[in-house]
Order: structure tokens, then C-alpha cells, then sequence
């Protein structure tokens, strides 16, 4: 089919600007904008790709925003990446990726649930983390791993609960149950030196405070 392109101008100072809106409504829901892409009757379907441009000589490349608006009374909007099902191949991947650098700190990723600070409204947003599951095979592997270094210390992996005015919040380390054999193994082990002494491992309740007892191991 006919391709159709949709262009800004370019300039001196600063390059056209491309605005796509959907119209305001005043008693019902604004309008929506679909961007789909076309189908593949025989196969693949068309991609879709958002990007923003090459940084020059002497700038930075483009922020690419991704939200969705502000709510006064009821639930702001969600937003929902996923990929497609597959009748009879493998579903796919997501990948979130920061850009390599040669120069300061890599990029970091930051994953952050809501606060709420309305008084009764309920806890804290949460975060799940959850690997797939088979019905024919082994579940799928889910793995958190600092960052490695040949110049340097590796990175630090941190794992801690939330303080609370009443009581802090618990960590749970367990395996997993098994029906017909055994049950999933836990192994904390420290790191090995190479070239002087291996890590330690410090397991040890906190101080108590001035009217308690300390926490019993």
C-alpha cells in the first residue's frame, strides 16, 4: 500500500514540532488515539517504532516521556506494556535497557511504586516481581545481580525492608515446595578472593532500644 509521512519542517534554530491531540470532552471521556500497525495476513505483523532522534556535536540526545495525566478525584491512568501470546511459539520478551557510556556514571534504571499519604486510604503502592510459570517444564529463572568490574568493586546488592512508626517491615527468604521430590535449597554464600581473603557473613539481630530486648536468633 501508499506510504504516508507526517513531517515537521526543519530550521535555523529549532526544528518544527510535530502535536498529535485528541479533543476535550466536558461530561464524558476525551478522545483516544490509537497508533496501530498493519496486519500481516500471511505473515508478520508491521512494527512500531518511537524514538528520538541523534544528539549532535555538543548536545544530548532527546527525552522520550512516557505518562499518563494527573487525576483530582478518582485513579490516575495506568499504563501497560506486554507483548503478544503465541499459539505455538515462545511469547515476547521485554527488554529495558540503558545505553552504555564511556565517560562518568552508566545510566541507572529506577523502579518505584506510589505513596499515598491520605490518612486511612491504604498502604503503599507494591512491587511484583514474578518470573513464568510451565505446566510442562521448570519455571522460569528469576535473577537480581549487581553490576561486575575489572577496575574496580563490583557493584553492592542491597535488600532491605521498610522503617514503620509501629513495626518495621519483615524479609522473607524461602524456597520453593515441591510435590513428588525435594523441596528448593537456600545457599548464602560469600564472595571468593582470588588473590586475599574471601567475604565475610555477619548474621546478627539490631540493638534494642531503650525500654525493649534485643531481637532473638
Amino acid at each position: 500500500g501508499g506510504d504516508l509521512s507526517l513531517a515537521a519542517g526543519e530550521g535555523l534554530t529549532t526544528g518544527g514540532e510535530v502535536t498529535l491531540a485528541a479533543g476535550q470532552a466536558t461530561s464524558s471521556f476525551g478522545g483516544a488515539i490509537t497508533v496501530s500497525s498493519g496486519h500481516g495476513i500471511d505473515t508478520s505483523s508491521g512494527a512500531i517504532t518511537v524514538k528520538t532522534a541523534n544528539a549532535g556535536t555538543t548536545g544530548v540526545s532527546g527525552l522520550l516521556n512516557l505518562s499518563t495525566g494527573h487525576a483530582t478525584s478518582g485513579v490516575s491512568g495506568a499504563i501497560s506494556v506486554g507483548t503478544g501470546s503465541s499459539a505455538s511459539g515462545a511469547g515476547g520478551a521485554i527488554t529495558i535497557a540503558v545505553g552504555s557510556g564511556n565517560s562518568g556514571v552508566g545510566g541507572a534504571i529506577t523502579v518505584s511504586a506510589g505513596s499515598t499519604t491520605s490518612a486511612g486510604a491504604g498502604d503503599g503502592g507494591a512491587i511484583d516481581m514474578t518470573s513464568g510459570s510451565s505446566s510442562a517444564s521448570a519455571g522460569g529463572d528469576a535473577s537480581l545481580t549487581a553490576g561486575s568490574s575489572s577496575a574496580d568493586a563490583g557493584g553492592d546488592l542491597s535488600l532491605a525492608a521498610g522503617e514503620g512508626l509501629t513495626t518495621g517491615g519483615e524479609v522473607t527468604l524461602a524456597a520453593g515446595q515441591a510435590t513428588s521430590s525435594f523441596g528448593g535449597a537456600i545457599t548464602v554464600s560469600s564472595g571468593h578472593g582470588i588473590d586475599t581473603s574471601s567475604g565475610a557473613i555477619t548474621v546478627k539481630t539490631a540493638n534494642a532500644g531503650t525500654t525493649g530486648v534485643s531481637g532473638l536468633l
